[in-house]
């Protein structure tokens, strides 16, 4: 049962005006969907909302802002959905630049700094360890909680403004000391200190520990070297891209890894998984989609380059021209960049031919040049999301191979570090993998009814679509058509509108809620979706479209038992109380 303050109380009634009002009331209805007894201040917050991605976020601004709403801690932005100084130069719509623009005006409105990054732990402002805090931005909630040791939740788009408004968060998750122990105990096995110290370790191993973790907390021994701050970054960015993880551990080198018992709170891992080379061979290469060397650009910078980084290219610049047929695009924040021309860092990568983009990036902006199919990165967030979100196929390399493939006007990788012994995947532990397993070949004695509870109330009957694959709405939905775009789900190429929508939970990144809030204004979202916990992503999309078009999409949790039994094509009736009944297949 969730108790309020009198302060909480009157912010809810309205004492504060309307827009606080309506912040309050979404934060309290998600409160109780997550369970929380109570909220907890807050003295920060990163606003991943900003980014445009069509008229139902930028209503949703508008309205809050029009309301008069204002933030009551300090919100930095992340990106928008637009460069406003430079949009001009690439082949961005008009329109969506004026909407774009609108969107981060209201944010600004509302008293948020116009910081526009999806690095905020790189300005001075950074919060603290044990400091609470209201996230969003995937890769900015593992670098805060894991890096920094600050406590926030895993939060969805539209409710980060919420809580900035409100100056509260539930006293849930993450916020929790409790709920920060490690799952997963990852023991590297026989890695080399070389290929430890190559810049394209931490987002391989990130990649490998967001497919197998999922929506736990994972713990990593046997590093044999101190990573830097940009190569952490790397490895959260790509974990919480391949799954959901919020918080890692790194023993001996996080703050609340210092040993292996204090990373799990002198609990016992669930599980001990050994990662030797082999693995992360085959991690290395699912982060490429291309086939063979053709390149039409090259793109830095996701998370958003740092000066740090700024430093690391520019010697590998020095003397040298890209291909005149090959883009070279790094994207930045206003500060970072600031910094770099000082230090002379943007002259180099101009007299190379390259370019810098701020405040937003080629997965947020409708920036690509037509002629662009094949994309070669240092980033796996850009390797992730570049085929679903840009339709390219994408290479995945070192910095120094993605110099070498621009000058060179074709991808060229140097795999000696590597080696070309054998790639061998993975495979997640079935006694501790959150995703179940479907039954096959449907059984003649499948339950008729399946017992739900209601997270969202509805009734409805439609086909149902099932993957035991966990789904990011951001990269892998398109809400103009409801196709599932994500090119390595089971899903991918199926249009889910209109029917009931079966996956475990979502994966990846805070924009899913945003995805979906606009796929209810097309009329192309789900018809309900079903899960095996509470999603508070698919939740929170389902409030504000309410809110915003009285449209709410119902959300049924199911066990995982129950869920294995659901086939595609599975005709079923959801009635308001969340039992599902099975009807009969689809012709």
């Amino acid at each position: 049962m969730l108790t309020l303050t009198d302060e909480e109380q009157a912010l809810l009634a309205g004492a504060h005006g309307p827009g606080t009002q309506m912040a309050m009331s979404i934060l309290v209805e998600m409160a109780r969907i997550y369970g929380a007894r109570h909220l907890l201040p807050i003295s920060g917050a990163h606003i991943d909302s900003t980014i445009y991605i069509g008229e139902a976020g930028l209503a949703f601004a508008e309205r809050l802002a029009e309301l008069g709403a204002q933030i009551s801690v300090p919100a930095t932005v992340n990106v928008s959905g637009l460069d406003e100084h430079n949009w001009q130069d690439w082949p961005v719509p008009q329109q969506w630049a004026q909407n774009a623009h609108r969107q981060m005006v209201a944010y600004q409105q509302m008293g948020c700094i116009p910081t526009w990054t999806c690095a905020p732990y790189q300005l001075a402002s950074r919060p603290g360890f044990g400091q609470q805090i209201a996230w969003g931005e995937s890769n900015a909630i593992a670098f805060a909680n894991s890096v920094l040791g600050a406590r926030t939740e895993r939060y969805p788009d539209l409710l980060d403004i919420c809580c900035a408004i409100t100056g509260r968060a539930p006293a849930v998750g993450l916020h929790l000391p409790e709920n920060r122990a490690g799952h997963l105990h990852f023991r590297l096995v026989d890695i080399p200190l070389a290929v430890q110290q190559d810049d394209t370790f931490y987002p391989v191993l990130g990649h490998l520990l967001g497919h197998i973790a999922q929506d736990r907390i994972p713990v990593v021994s046997g590093l044999q070297a101190q990573p830097n701050e940009d190569q952490l970054k790397a490895l959260g960015a790509a974990a919480a891209s391949s799954g959901t993880v919020a918080l890692f551990h790194l023993v001996g080198i996080t703050p609340e890894a210092a040993t292996l018992e204090d990373a799990f709170q002198d609990r016992p891992p669930a599980e001990t998984i050994d990662v030797t080379l082999p693995h992360l061979r085959a991690a290395r290469q699912e982060l490429t989609t291309a086939d063979g060397q053709q390149l039409d650009m090259v793109v830095l910078g996701s998370p958003h380059f740092s000066l740090t980084e700024f430093a690391q290219l520019t010697p590998l610049l020095a003397g040298r021209q890209k291909h005149p047929d090959v883009e070279f695009l790094v994207t930045s924040s206003r500060a970072m960049a600031l910094l770099a021309k000082q230090a002379g860092h943007l002259a180099a990568l101009t007299a190379f031919g390259g370019r810098v983009t701020l405040d937003t990036c080629i997965l947020a902006t409708p920036m690509l040049p037509p002629r662009v199919k094949t994309l070669m990165t240092n980033s796996a967030k850009y390797a992730y999301y570049a085929p679903g979100l840009l339709n390219t196929t994408v290479t995945f390399g070192s910095l120094a191979d993605c110099v070498n493939s621009a000058e060179t006007g074709r991808v060229v990788r140097d795999h000696a570090l590597w080696g070309d012994g054998p790639a061998t995947p993975l495979v997640v532990p079935r006694a501790t993998d959150p995703r179940p397993v479907l039954a096959g070949t449907p059984s003649l004695t499948r339950p008729q009814t399946i017992p739900g509870r209601a997270i969202i109330p509805g009734e409805v009957q439609a086909t149902a679509l099932v993957s035991p694959e966990p789904l990011s709405f951001w990269g892998g939905y398109d809400h103009q058509t409801g196709e599932i775009t994500d090119r390595r789900h089971p899903l991918s190429g199926v249009n889910a509108a209109g029917r009931i929508l079966a996956v475990p939970f979502t994966r990846g990144s805070s924009t899913t809620t945003a995805v979906l809030l606009e796929a209810v204004r097309a009329g192309t979202a789900p018809a309900a979706i079903l899960t095996t916990h509470v999603d508070s992503f698919f939740a929170l999309a389902s409030i504000v479209a309410d809110v915003l078009y009285a449209r709410p999409v119902p959300l049924i949790v199911i066990s995982p038992a129950q869920f294995a039994t659901l086939q595609t094509g599975d005709m079923l009736h959801i009635s308001p109380g969340g039992q599902i009944t099975l009807l009969a297949d689809e012709p």
